[in-house]
């Protein structure tokens, strides 16, 4: 009894105290003026309340003291730790509740580097907010934090200083605010018009992540960052997110229009010295619904623009056993698709797709364009030596049965099939920039230069049509072939990176010589043959000869008439030499020797030349014997066609040039 009483005694004590003497502490011990209607303290429960509170700072120019303004119509404060608010200046307590907050906070300066690190000035638990209007500053005016109409329960909140972890972690929480701001970092700032939980269910409506610096000031001041991002959406929905210092997990999320933009640096990012994150990043589900993405560089251009594309990925994770691989992350299904896609792929292109899909087992892209930037008279003024310039379009590309994965830091990627429909490509070459002298190398070759495992089992372009135009310096414009209908199936396309598998590759083409004539081409070659022996054989039916003129007229000055009724080839060769046989029939063939300038028949030297060429092959014509040399500065198509070249010089031509 006596000790009870005592405990009365005492509490009865320090209310009286607190009464009646806390506003003298208030004004001799603290940097604020307050002001309140009704005060209760009871020190048993470690709890009190108070209403009416009115809080100013006496001295708002200090900026070495957290300066607070405004007004709580209600303060409740639950399991407090007197001795602890006496004795360390820290407010230890259970749970705080606020009604009706507000207040304009002013952020004190931040210490220096060398100042001794304080002990966390507040630990509280539980937070609950009613109808609060609340701002945050910090020095120089910038806001750190604001919302209207804030109704904010927080359960369990532990917060923490370690930078390699979240600032907060808590059980659990609710939320309901109007015109919310919150400043990330010194880069970044998230804002909402509205945010809302609902059985918990996080809603985020007109959702915006910014950079608080322009992109120049950005440049200059953070040199060990790649690229300035930037987020709007008119609505985000989480059905679960769960925070915990070293966790981030979210479930079901959904991004409404989203808008990303990307700008990246040109110049080199300066690299820190980072120790691995044991932080964790789990998504169990996320969707992404009628977004938009532009990639700009440093000048502001557009590198690369998704005009609207859906995601989804299911079961991301990024922690610290992930981050050891080259692809730091982990997933287990994900699914894309989009319209106009546009990408600048440098100095002479851009691509574009007008739809594409993808997911873990394939992808489906439509319209797809390689288009130059440029003329082909620029591109030959700018190009330093023989290039070539493409213009592609593809109707259609397919791939299926995709498997890949990451391995000892290296891809390892397997494709079941790959088609190509309706490929339309166009090649020009000028020779008029000198030649290059770089060894031009095999695909066997090249194709063993990757250092990864490759395989696509089977390729295939579809009625495809290819053309190929070399322009002069003296001819009077390109000369021009094509092939038409032109269908190609590659095997076995590999890298030569799988112990025991096949490498051999064999490649068979059938088409339309020059949109009017058969043709079939079988080609073989071993990605593993350090010789880069290769076979590659074929023949053509029925070709008119004027139907050829498009490319000997400008490049040869000269026109043919007649018909090649048939020719056949079978060669083989390696890196050095190339040998086989070749066998042509033909009928009624005549050439024309054409002046250089006017195109006009030069009568003589076509008579003379006419001499020299067999007008008709016998029924039967035997096959010669072709043994060509390569030269390593031209192509592997180069090598073929002089094979070609020695077969028609020794069955056409009357005398031994």
């Amino acid at each position: 009894g006596s000790i009870l009483l005592l405990i009365l005694i005492v509490n009865i004590g320090f209310t009286l105290w607190l009464k009646y003497q806390l506003p003298d502490y208030i004004k001799n011990k603290t940097p604020y003026e307050i002001t309140y209607k009704n005060l209760n303290v009871e020190i048993l429960s470690g709890s009190i309340s108070a209403d009416g509170i009115l809080i100013k700072s006496k001295n708002p120019t200090d900026k070495n003291v957290l300066a607070i303004d405004g007004f709580v119509d209600g303060l409740s404060v639950s399991r407090l730790g007197i001795i602890d608010l006496i004795k360390n200046n820290q407010i230890n307590t259970n749970s705080v509740t606020l009604s009706n907050p507000r207040l304009r906070i002013a952020l004190a300066s931040p210490k220096t580097v060398d100042s001794v690190k304080k002990k966390m000035p507040f630990l509280i638990r539980n937070i609950n907010i009613t109808k609060g209007n609340i701002e945050i500053i910090q020095t120089g005016h910038s806001k750190v934090f604001s919302a209207q109409n804030l109704n904010l329960e927080v359960k369990n909140l532990s917060l923490n200083d370690d930078p390699d972890e979240l600032p907060f972690a808590l059980d659990s929480y609710k939320i309901k605010a109007k015109n919310f701001f919150f400043r990330l970092d010194r880069v970044y700032s998230i804002s909402a018009s509205d945010i809302k939980t609902d059985n918990g269910k996080l809603e985020i409506a007109d959702f915006e992540m910014k950079s608080l610096v322009d992109f120049a000031n950005w440049q200059q001041s953070f040199r060990s960052q790649k690229s300035l991002f930037g987020i709007k959406s008119k609505k985000l929905a989480f059905d679960e997110l769960v925070f915990s210092k070293t966790k981030l997990s979210l479930k079901n999320a959904q991004i409404q229009n989203p808008e990303f933009v990307i700008q990246n640096r040109d110049d080199k990012v300066v690299k820190t010295a980072k120790k691995k994150s044991k932080f964790e990043l789990n998504f169990e589900n996320v969707d992404i619904i009628n977004g938009k993405l532009s990639i700009l560089n440093s000048s502001g251009d557009q590198k690369l623009s998704i005009a609207d594309f859906d995601a989804n990925i299911e079961k991301f994770l990024m922690d610290e056993e992930t981050s050891k691989n080259k692809l730091p992350f982990s997933y287990q299904n994900y699914k894309l698709s989009g319209k106009k896609l546009f990408y600048d792929a440098g100095k002479y292109y851009t691509m574009a797709l007008s739809s594409f899909d993808a997911d873990s087992q394939g992808v489906d892209l439509k319209s797809f364009k390689l288009n130059p930037k440029v003329s082909r008279a620029e591109f030959v003024r700018m190009i330093p030596m023989e290039n070539d310039l493409f213009n592609i379009a593809v109707a259609r590309i397919q791939l299926s049965g995709l498997k890949w994965k990451f391995e000892k830091d290296q891809p390892d990627i397997f494709l079941k099939n790959a088609k190509l429909h309706q490929v339309d490509a166009t090649i020009f070459r000028s020779k008029i920039p000198k030649d290059n002298p770089k060894e031009k190398l095999f695909y066997s070759k090249l194709l063993r230069q990757i250092k990864f495992p490759l395989l696509v089992d089977n390729l295939n372009l579809i009625s495809s049509k290819l053309v190929y135009e070399e322009d002069k310096p003296d001819a009077n414009g390109p000369g021009k072939v094509f092939f038409s209908n032109f269908n190609l199936n590659l095997k076995n396309l590999n890298s030569n990176q799988r112990k025991g598998a096949n490498t051999k590759v064999p490649i068979a083409i059938h088409c339309k010589f020059m949109g009017v004539s058969t043709m079939k081409v079988n080609w073989n070659f071993d990605t593993a043959d350090l010789r880069d022996n290769f076979t590659i054989g074929g023949y053509i039916n029925n070709l008119p000869a004027d139907d050829i003129n498009p490319f000997i007229k400008p490049y040869m000055n000269v026109t043919a008439t007649g018909t090649i009724t048939s020719l056949n080839y079978n060669f083989k060769g390696n890196n050095d030499i190339m040998n086989g046989t070749f066998k042509i029939t033909h009928k009624d063939l005549k050439v024309a020797v054409l002046d250089k300038n006017t195109k006009e028949k030069k009568k003589f030297l076509s008579a003379v030349a006419n001499l020299v060429v067999k007008k008709d092959s016998r029924k039967f014509p035997e096959s010669v014997d072709i043994y060509v040399e390569r030269n390593k500065e031209r192509s592997f198509f180069n090598f073929y066609w002089k094979g070609i070249e020695d077969g028609l010089k020794k069955s056409l031509l009357v005398i031994k040039i």
